[in-house]
């Protein structure tokens, strides 16, 4: 299990296309900083306007065309580095010779494993790069409740934690996007036991994403949606029964996949 998972994550993290995901990622940021945080920062040299990095950087706001494009088709970037992987094995007949070699369940959870953090670290690295330009150019003060400069309310989610301890918040939030975009991005496995097609395999994971989000649109159960209730300025409020809902149904596509591929390993590999 050792060897291929490190196997696997030298894959993932080690090739062109995670070095191509994680610049548009940051390139993104770069260009938030230009239009949304340097022209504001002489309000704060000034003393003139209260501003702070936790209410202006590219997840803590709702107005911005970055902030849009990027929590609209992060799940694409994510799929990107590694989730195609399979498909190639599959194809190519690498998955076969690594599977007889050490064994199937070492070689589909290290895949897993693998797929999953490659997404995770695609979705948090660019939004934690942007914090901390931010906080370069603005000070990362305390937000206040009251003031109209940050779009959580108190009575939000860990709306209480967000003004008394706001770095921990921003932690937190990170690491629920990595969960879920981990999980999102390992849909693309399961989307390989129907299809070798590695274009179809790529877009599985915007695909459920997209669901979601036209289920809660159309339901008009906005806490539905991850686009809204990923962002950390809670585009869409966050509500437990949909969190865990989603989640499980994210981890069910796991299992899903490992159960699919012990009943059709013969016509894949």
């Amino acid at each position: 299990m050792a060897k291929n998972l490190k196997f696997e994550l030298d894959r993932a993290f080690r090739n062109r296309r995670m070095a191509a995901a994680l610049a548009v990622g940051c390139a993104l940021s770069l260009w938030h900083l230009w239009e949304y945080v340097l022209p504001v920062r002489g309000y704060v040299v000034s003393g003139d306007y209260p501003l702070s990095s936790y209410g202006k950087w590219m997840g803590g706001e709702n107005y911005s065309l970055q902030a849009t494009v990027y929590f609209m088709w992060v799940p694409i970037l994510c799929a990107l580095p590694h989730s195609g992987s399979f498909a190639y094995d599959c194809a190519s007949g690498y998955g076969s010779q690594a599977a007889s070699r050490q064994g199937w369940k070492p070689y589909l959870r290290a895949k897993y494993l693998a797929v999953f953090l490659s997404g995770a670290a695609v979705a948090v690295l660019p939004l934690a790069f942007d914090f901390l330009m931010t906080s370069l150019f603005l000070p990362a003060v305390r937000p206040q409740a009251g003031l109209g400069l940050f779009p959580i309310g108190a009575d939000g989610f860990l709306g209480g934690l967000y003004y008394a301890h706001p770095f921990l918040y921003l932690c937190l939030y990170l690491g629920m996007d990595g969960i879920f975009f981990g999980l999102f991005t390992t849909l693309s496995l399961c989307a390989s036991l129907f299809t070798r097609n590695r274009f179809a395999v790529l877009l599985a994971p915007f695909l459920a994403y997209m669901f979601f989000y036209a289920l809660g649109t159309t339901t008009l159960q906005l806490a539905a949606c991850p686009a809204g209730f990923l962002r950390p300025s809670q585009l869409f409020v966050p509500r437990w029964p949909w969190l865990l809902g989603e989640l499980a149904l994210l981890l069910a596509g796991g299992a899903g996949f490992f159960a699919g591929f012990r009943r059709a390993e013969r016509g894949l590999l």
